[in-house]
């Protein structure tokens, strides 16, 4: 070894370290002005990783430039500065320095590795296949064994990585940006490519009444609008809940919550929707509570006028709120409209409506919703008021008039519709 290949073993080992650990990519995107543009956020993530990965493979490569195996050694290096610096899963990093380090066996790997994950279908294996996988291929493309063992050094890291880092909960666009982690999204939409016949349904996706309930389908219009949805993921009857399982992580500080959505339900002599399950904070209790839900329906007498076809799931992130509670509209004998809300604090609906301070208030629509005034100690302040009468006002022209019973929460920045279901009372 020569003094200048010495030099850069010193830079190979300092540099790369570093150079994964800079969260660059957080910095840029903390800049931007607003929580909004998820794409743009994917998108520098990925080009900041990337180029790392790049610039790692780049540095051995003038160094070695006849021997392979600290190309690998580099990206090993950057994964530690990665993984302990940052606690970072990001694979675009790896996936750019191996693309450097040999296109070929980067296209047999995705090649190979496409077929292995239509066929896997659960999304931690299909990963572990694929590190698995790369030390093979290396050995029979490069005949040396110095490069095999550098690519089991880097498999072995990856996957012991995988596991001290479990994936989180994900979500999707914009505002729940702020409940996820642009790693698992990624992760999510890969596996969705991967698996059309199973693709997990989301409230991104247009859904229709008569596959997934009323309820569900309302809210994903709702979303597409532009209303302030939780992100939320459906189960129609019939489907295999374990892949949405294994994608989602619940834990005490991101819990989850799980409404049913009645296949076929009339609207307007729909029974109240199910209460919804809270605190949801395990993939056990997930798994648990999707069952019972499903066997609760299963076991409920249908009324003689019920339509009933099933019943879908939705899992929701669970909102932190401040404020929470229910609205509706309802008409009153002398013929004037008011939206009644109700609310108070608490975390959830179900929790404010036990609060001591919770309020019904009745605001005529809309001459008197932005002249309502509370005082200070009450604790619908105007401003929510508002907020939550042109909501309804919203969403019951967007159900064609139909009043609509509105679940909201308030966690201080973003007031989100968690739930919608027809009012029957709205008459009364």
């Amino acid at each position: 070894m020569t003094l200048i290949q010495v030099w850069g073993c010193l830079l190979i080992f300092v540099l790369c370290p570093v150079l994964g650990g800079l969260p660059i990519a957080e910095w840029l995107i903390s800049r931007l002005p607003t929580t909004q543009f998820f794409n743009l956020k994917t998108l520098i993530t990925g080009s900041v990783e990337a180029s790392k990965g790049v610039a790692s493979v780049a540095l051995a490569r003038y160094y070695f430039p006849m021997d392979a195996t600290w190309w690998l050694i580099a990206l090993i290096a950057l994964l530690f500065g990665q993984f302990g610096l940052r606690k970072s899963k990001q694979i675009w990093g790896v996936a750019a320095g191996c693309l450097t380090y040999s296109w070929q066996i980067t296209f047999l790997m995705v090649l190979i590795g496409g077929i292995g994950l239509t066929l896997l279908r659960e999304r931690r294996l299909g990963r572990i296949g694929l590190w698995v996988l790369f030390p093979i291929v290396v050995g029979l493309h490069s005949q040396q064994g110095a490069q095999v063992l550098a690519a089991i050094g880097l498999s072995s890291l990856f996957v012991w990585m995988d596991d001290q880092f479990p994936d989180v909960s994900p979500s999707s666009v914009s505002q729940d940006q702020a409940l996820m982690t642009v790693s698992a999204a990624n992760d999510a939409h890969l596996f969705g490519f991967f698996r059309r016949d199973r693709n997990i349904r989301t409230l991104n996706h247009p859904l229709k009444a008569d596959q997934v309930g009323q309820m569900a389908a309302t809210l994903s219009q709702l979303k597409a609008l532009g209303q302030n949805v939780p992100p939320s993921w459906v189960l129609p009857p019939g489907d295999d809940a374990n892949p949405l399982i294994q994608l989602l992580n619940p834990s005490p500080e991101q819990p989850l919550m799980i409404r049913s959505s009645v296949i076929g339900a009339v609207q307007l002599d729909a029974d109240p929707p199910p209460e919804p399950i809270y605190q949801i904070t395990s993939r056990r209790a997930l798994a648990q509570v999707i069952g019972a839900c499903r066997t609760a329906y299963s076991i409920t007498p249908a009324s003689p006028r019920s339509h009933d076809r099933g019943v879908a799931v939705i899992v929701q992130v669970q909102i932190k709120g401040q404020l929470s509670g229910l609205a509706w509209r309802q008409s009153t004998p002398n013929g004037d409209s008011t939206v009644v809300i109700t609310g108070g604090p608490g975390a959830t609906p179900a929790e404010a409506l036990m609060h001591p301070s919770t309020q019904q208030i009745q605001v005529s629509i809309p001459e008197e919703a932005h002249a309502y005034a509370l005082s200070p100690t009450q604790p619908l302040p105007s401003q929510l008021v508002q907020k939550i009468v042109s909501i309804t006002q919203a969403v019951e022209n967007h159900c064609s008039g139909i009043p609509q019973r509105i679940e909201w929460s308030d966690d201080g920045s973003t007031l989100w519709v968690l739930a919608v279901s027809p009012h029957k009372t709205a008459y009364a």
